[in-house]
């Protein structure tokens, strides 16, 4: 027992006690005849006991006790309510879910129970604790979790069993993990050994998934438009079955399949018109076969933005080569473009020899010019080309390293050893450098080629690498956006592909020589250059004056269970990136709804984000408003679609790897339904001694007021009835 003080100098509140009571023993020393000796030391006591009190009370006293606490160690039991566990491969057809339950409650449990405090969580994206009676754990309400956090799980156990003897962890799931922290990381850091029983089929059990659907996000009315698909078969030998796309209910298109036995994968392309300009929905969906383990990866969905028309294509170099050779390669191979190619061929003297647009109503009769190498040769006239982008909306993209002529209206200027000087040939020699994507290259739709977003990424970084002249380095206009950055000669970044809005069109220049090489390089079933380019193009050429407020999601179409990233950015009256605005995002079930979030996005360089929490499968539209200084300067709207695919579908097996890992590198072990009786009867587990101190703040008590306030009224009142002052 220890008695401190709250004030840090409490103490001399009490010292004062020494010259006070003198004090008081003075002001009663020649007391009035009327006033007996007994009722002087009355009120010398009460007085002395109020200035106690009183000096108690400004030194905030607080009694500390201590004392020594055995605690008995607590076993916790974390249990995955995710969707995939309610699959019903388990003994005698029971789902994986209460196969865990029966399990935990017949074996393990009282296992543990008479040495342990046990203590148990189901989780999915979240957790909850689940009631233990009697020494067995409770079923959770339903498995229908949409995603699998086994980290978020370690990391709730780690923040509720602080100051608590937590002993070891039981761990019941089927291996699942599609969202959140390493599992391995976040159990490991528990220091404890963590069981893992493993649930579910690990074998090929039957099962056909529709791994994939994808298409350009944007697209035209009357053209034609590939839908592009990937499906997964296994254990079904030579099986055939039917791939069918619908838009709505009508049904556009069918394909036989031949299954697969062992999970080979097979793509599929179907090619569909839009009918009229807007979104178009489309859906993948394989009938359901009577074995399957699950039906819900059966089906998928993409969509596209048909805008209207065929594009008009200018492409023109002063130096022919590979990259003009494949640009105009895949433009002549596109549907929705029609291209006019012109070279200046070896030794010509002139410019007019390249048949170029006489006038400037000419050259604005495209809708996009592509320059390939453009040499000091090749010259438009900077007026023209400035108009065609900012007044009448048109696209340019520049490819290749050397761009002189033409930094007036590009996203980079000349930097280092290019400053003062046009960025001429490869003269000083050429050097290697590799691309990945930037975080305003990860959201943009020119450089999405594949659906999912880390798959993008990889695909990227996977590229050849491509060459610019070693003496010779761009940087970024402070409003562009870089989207794929390389390494320069000293280790620092180097801009490879900028965008720029430019009145009411736009640039793009990708600073490097040799992107042919992106033609020959990547997945069989990923056109990487066919893709960026057409992304680029639609990009380019998207009509209308520059809005203030822009916003959108990273994917048009998110599985069930996944997190919906909206970014936008803000404009200010000069149109450049303003980074102190209020951006607001009202996400509703369709039109005229109310809305199911309401929230702000929150500032991250020029951009502003947020992740929406997993919602429920449906067609949503939002609308995005942005605040300056208290003033509404613009709004911005869209949609995304949730499908009834869930992150759960992508896999339904037993995954042991990380579980088995997990276990074992522990200290724990990890066991199956088969193997569960080999969990050990007796667990080590430790009591725990340690101090649990207690404080008692004796001054913050209205008793102590109380006493104050009665002892000076008792002495007042025996000092007037005796007619003392």
């Amino acid at each position: 027992m220890t008695l401190l003080t709250n004030q840090p100098h409490g103490w001399l509140f009490l010292a004062l006690l020494v010259p006070a009571i003198p004090i008081v023993l003075w002001l009663y020393r020649h007391p009035p005849a009327s006033v007996s000796p007994s009722l002087r030391r009355l009120l010398i006591a009460l007085r002395v006991a109020a200035v106690v009190v009183l000096a108690l009370a400004l030194a905030e006293p607080i009694l500390s006790l201590t004392r020594t606490v055995t605690e008995r160690p607590v076993v916790a039991v974390l249990v995955d309510s995710s969707r995939s566990m309610a699959i019903r491969d388990g003994t005698a057809g029971a789902s994986r879910g209460d196969e865990a339950i029966t399990l935990l409650n017949e074996i393990v449990l009282p296992r543990l129970a008479h040495d342990a405090e046990i203590r148990a969580f189901a989780f999915s994206s979240e957790s909850v604790e689940l009631p233990i009676q009697r020494s067995t754990v409770e079923r959770p309400g339903a498995f229908d979790g949409e995603a699998t956090d086994i980290g978020g799980a370690f990391q709730m156990l780690a923040r509720e069993m602080t100051g608590r003897n937590l002993g070891a962890v039981v761990l019941a799931t089927d291996g699942a993990v599609n969202r959140g922290q390493s599992p391995y990381d976040e159990g490991i850091g528990l220091g404890v050994p963590v069981f893992t029983l493993g649930l579910g089929s690990s074998g090929n059990g039957p099962d056909i998934a529709v791994r994939e659907v994808t298409t350009n996000r944007i697209s035209y009315a009357g053209e034609s438009l590939p839908i592009r698909v990937r499906v997964s078969s296994v254990g079904f030998g030579e099986m055939q079955t039917i791939v069918e796309l619908r838009e709505g209910n009508t049904v556009l298109d069918t394909r036989t399949l031949t299954l697969s036995a062992t999970g080979e994968e097979t793509e599929l392309t179907f090619r569909v018109v839009p009918g009229s300009p807007g979104v178009h929905r489309y859906t993948v969906s394989i009938p359901v076969a009577s074995s399957e383990l699950s039906s819900a990866n059966n089906t998928r969905m993409t969509a596209t933005n048909a805008v209207k028309g065929r594009i008009k294509v200018l492409l023109l170099t002063s130096r022919p080569g590979w990259d003009y050779a494949f640009l105009g390669h895949e433009l002549e191979a596109d549907g929705n473009v029609d291209v006019t190619t012109l070279a200046l061929v070896e030794g010509a003297e002139a410019v007019s020899e390249l048949n170029l647009p006489p006038t400037r109503a000419a050259l604005f009769e495209y809708d996009l010019i592509i320059l390939s190498t453009p040499y000091d040769r090749l010259q438009l006239e900077d007026d023209w080309l400035r108009g065609f982008v900012e007044d009448r909306g048109g696209g340019l993209m520049v490819v290749g390293s050397a761009i002189s002529g033409l930094t007036d209206i590009l996203p980079v200027v000349a930097s280092g050893a290019s400053a003062g000087g046009p960025a001429n040939a490869p003269a000083g020699g050429v050097r290697e450098t590799r691309a990945r994507l930037t975080g305003e290259g990860e959201i943009s739709q020119v450089m999405r080629v594949a659906g999912d977003r880390m798959a993008n990424v990889e695909l990227w970084r996977s590229l050849p690498p491509v060459w610019m002249p070693s003496k010779s380095q761009w940087e970024p206009t402070p409003d562009a956006d870089v989207l794929l950055a390389g390494v320069g000669a000293l280790g620092e970044d180097i801009p490879l592909v900028v965008s720029a809005r430019r009145g009411a069109g736009g640039v793009i220049v990708v600073v490097a020589d040799g992107v042919w090489r992106w033609k020959l390089s990547g997945p069989d079933d990923v056109d990487l250059f066919d893709r960026f380019l057409a992304n680029s193009a639609r990009w380019l050429t998207a009509r209308g004056e520059l809005k203030r407020a822009v916003a959108g999601t990273d994917k048009d179409v998110y599985s069930t269970g996944e997190m919906v990233r909206l970014s936008a950015q803000v404009y200010g009256d000069d149109f450049r990136l303003t980074r102190d605005a209020l951006v607001t995002v009202d996400v509703a079930r369709g039109e005229g709804a109310a809305p199911v979030r309401s929230l702000s996005l929150e500032p991250d360089g020029d951009f502003y984000r947020i992740d929406l929490e997993p919602l429920a499968p449906g067609r949503y539209l939002y609308e995005a408003a942005a605040e300056v200084a208290g003033e509404i300067v613009g709004s911005a709207r869209g949609e995304f679609i949730v499908e009834e695919f869930s992150l759960e579908d992508s896999e339904v097996r037993r995954r042991p790897a990380l579980l088995r890992k997990l276990g074992e590198e522990s200290g724990g072990g990890y066991f199956t339904p088969q193997t569960l009786d080999g969990f050990p009867d007796s667990v080590p587990l430790a009591w725990t001694t340690r101090l649990a101190a207690r404080e008692i703040e004796l001054w913050d008590s209205p008793w102590l007021l109380t006493a104050f306030v009665g002892l000076l009224g008792v002495e007042w009142t025996l000092r007037r009835r005796k007619g003392l002052p």
